[in-house]
């Protein structure tokens, strides 16, 4: 890490996760027969605790409401090594719940979440929390925040490299404005489409939307394809990295998984393409896994992977 600083800052939601899971396809409109499972999750303390887990530590600042769910959430987002002493407590709004409905090939078909509590992150509560981020080694942000929120982490960044998840296409407009402060992007398909004004049909419009980013001044973009990889792209260079299908647990976190390889793979100054590599493989371990958070989750069940050599490389030309 950088000199004078020890840990990465997180800023980002955090909620109760209630997954159902059924075993074949789901039948809509009606009841199908599955499991229900309860655990914690949020795309910034899913993040939190897998940079946790490969030794990192992480400070998350996060939103959680003073109930039965958010003591929960905290003590066992706390017993993972996370810090969140700078998380706020709301005495108005119940603490984040995320409802997903997951098929059998453990694709998530629908969800639904209740994440008012994250209101209580505003630029006040930003400002008094300035030191956190400014001391930070790197700031990885997830749009769950408001994009003034966002704007006053960019403000008061110094030299701290900045990782940003827009969430998902309802939320990801909230970086358009800031889209010059960050060092890493990592969009999903349809939020690069959004995001670029390029409709993504194939490996040409991928490059073509990487490149209206980077000129809006992202220094890196690393576009999630869901089974079809990982695309990504800077000023020296782009491709797409792809792995055969593995055991698909459940997608639910991989994508967090994803972001910590990144920031982890920053950290060990790694160049783009090793750096999406280590990720790709960080988000096949956690795919396997149906926990949001893979409990063997570590930089040697990461690098496993990546001996293998599953991961192949795709030219973009």
């Amino acid at each position: 890490m950088p000199p004078n600083t020890n840990y990465i800052c997180v800023v980002g939601g955090a909620n109760l996760d209630i997954e159902g899971r059924v075993p074949g396809s789901l039948l809509l409109g009606d009841s199908n027969l599955g499991t229900v499972i309860r655990s914690p999750g949020g795309v910034g303390r899913n993040i939190a605790e897998n940079l946790t887990r490969l030794d990192i530590p992480t400070r998350l600042i996060t939103a959680l409401g003073r109930d039965d769910s958010g003591t929960w959430l905290h003590d066992l987002t706390a017993k993972s090594g996370v810090d969140l002493t700078d998380s706020v407590w709301s005495e108005s709004a119940p603490t984040a719940t995320y409802l997903s409905v997951i098929d059998g090939t453990g694709e998530m078909m629908i969800a639904v979440n209740d994440m008012a509590v994250m209101d209580s992150l505003d630029v006040a509560a930003m400002q008094a929390r300035s030191s956190t981020l400014e001391n930070a080694a790197a700031i990885v942000v997830d749009c769950n925040l408001s994009s003034e929120c966002i704007g006053q982490i960019t403000r008061t960044q110094t030299d701290s490299p900045l990782f940003v998840d827009p969430v998902s296409v309802a939320k990801a407009r909230r970086v358009t404005p800031h889209l010059a402060s960050f060092h890493t992007l990592k969009p999903n398909r349809a939020e690069a489409a959004l995001l670029s004004g390029v409709e993504i049909t194939g490996k040409r419009s991928l490059k073509k939307a990487a490149n209206v980013l980077l000129d809006a001044g992202v220094s890196n973009v690393v576009i999630s394809l869901a089974a079809d990889g990982v695309f990504f792209a800077n000023a020296d260079s782009s491709g797409i990295l792809t792995v055969p299908l593995q055991g698909v647990a459940s997608v639910t976190g991989a994508g967090d998984a994803l972001m910590a390889g990144l920031v982890s793979a920053h950290l060990a100054d790694l160049d783009l393409e090793d750096a999406v590599r280590f990720a790709l493989a960080a988000a096949v371990l956690s795919a396997a896994s149906t926990s949001p958070v893979a409990s063997d989750f570590s930089a040697e069940s990461i690098q496993r992977i990546i001996n293998d050599k599953i991961i192949v490389k795709e030219e973009t030309r």
